[in-house]
């Protein structure tokens, strides 16, 4: 503490601050620090802070804090929304979209102010170059983001829909959509939760601990799925699974093209609007079964997550735009029986070190163990989710089976 008794402190993703204090506090926030066996002077006030929230702060509050200024790009989300409306219309997402209208409208894209995609290594560092972001767990969450980006677009007869309120629409839909599936006769043959938000706590009364993980989850399916501006990067970047893996376009309007788009007054700068990309709109028609027997009351159940054009799809569209891990899961699927997740380490570890030093020559880069565990584990979870490979439920390290027929996905 020097002579005028001002303290600093800062914490890791906020701001520096400098506070006098008066002796007394001072000396107070020193023996706390000293009985606690806390590393300094920020780290007293951070628990004295959090103690106070617990203590005033009630759930609801917290609830509302955590999803405002983390999910929806600081706008507040109405907790007790039952529908998203466009032009006074309720729109409630029932798995149907009018394709031939749909692409009508995307007939009028205008290509101005397109958002251009950055490499993986720009958005999450050069331990994660040429693949999937690993919290990009699954693919069905992205099949269904994009066809709740259709539904609006064909609603809204406009191309370009404001990334916040995709979210919001996004965020309800599949909260609806996962009420339907746990309570269907499907619900233990798939395994769809991942990505997907929790569920809701069912009374006011639920443990803070279980609204934070609702909110969080929340957060993380619009967010890392639906699509999330980015943030310490120069300009206006764009990021999340749909527009990562080329399936949508974002764009930063003018103000004179939002007042046409919206007919406001005022608008923000920097606001993001998504529209589908050809591969978008391709992936979006093909009929998902699963989607389709939860909506529209089929009586045959589908027999797998995904359609044998979608998983066609997968291969052929999406995990090319990855370098690694298009040429990870070719030489995966070469191997008829895979004993051990460790043989698919060693295999990643191996493989990943290789391409790195072929792509990036003058770098290093340092690949934890941790990090080639959930990699590799998150790279075959997505090939179990296309029935590409099988492995005993009850069994956590294998062995894997490869499914008979993959000629048509390589």
């Amino acid at each position: 503490m020097n002579k005028d008794e001002k303290s600093t402190f800062s914490s890791d993703s906020g701001s520096m601050f400098h506070i006098f204090l008066e002796s007394e506090l001072i000396e107070m926030i020193k023996h706390i620090q000293k009985k606690e066996k806390l590393k300094d002077e920020g780290d007293v006030i951070t628990h004295l802070i959090q103690d106070y929230i617990k203590k005033n702060v009630s759930q609801e509050e917290l609830l509302e804090h955590e999803i405002s200024q983390t999910t929806f790009d600081g706008t507040r989300y109405p907790s007790s929304m039952a529908s998203f409306a466009y032009k006074n219309k309720p729109i409630e997402f029932d798995g149907n979209i009018q394709f031939q209208k749909l692409e009508k409208i995307l007939e009028s894209i205008d290509s101005e102010n397109v958002i251009k995609k950055l490499p993986q290594h720009k958005i999450y560092g050069l331990s994660g170059a040429g693949m999937i972001h690993r919290f990009h767990t699954k693919i069905f969450p992205v099949k269904f983001s994009l066809m709740c980006l259709s539904r609006m677009i064909v609603e809204t007869e406009n191309p370009w829909v404001d990334l916040t309120e995709l979210k919001r629409y996004t965020l309800h839909s599949a909260k609806t959509f996962l009420e339907e599936f746990n309570s269907s006769p499907i619900q233990n043959k798939f395994k769809i939760s991942a990505g997907f938000p929790n569920q809701e706590p069912k009374t006011d009364m639920g443990y803070e601990n279980d609204w934070l993980s609702y909110a969080r989850s929340s957060k993380r399916f619009t967010e890392q799925f639906v699509g999330r501006k980015l943030q310490k990067h120069e300009g206006i970047q764009m990021g999340g699974a749909c527009f990562e893996m080329g399936l949508i376009e974002a764009k930063t309007p003018t103000y004179d093209e939002e007042e046409k788009m919206r007919g406001l007054r005022d608008t923000r700068l920097g606001k993001i609007f998504v529209t589908l990309s050809e591969n978008g709109k391709e992936f979006v028609s093909y009929k998902n079964d699963l989607i389709d027997y939860l909506y529209n009351s089929r009586e045959s159940q589908p027999s797998s997550i995904f359609s044998q054009q979608e998983r066609e799809f997968y291969f052929k569209k999406i995990l090319p735009e990855y370098k690694f891990e298009n040429d990870f899961v070719g030489q995966l699927m070469k191997h008829g029986r895979i004993e051990h997740t460790q043989e698919i380490k060693t295999l990643f570890k191996e493989k990943f070190l290789k391409f790195f030093h072929s792509e990036f020559p003058d770098a290093d880069v340092l690949l934890k163990d941790d990090a080639v565990k959930m990699y590799s584990n998150t790279i075959m979870n997505r090939l179990m989710e296309f029935g590409v490979f099988v492995k005993d439920p009850k069994s956590k390290s294998g062995p894997y089976t490869r499914m008979e027929k993959i000629d048509n996905l390589v």
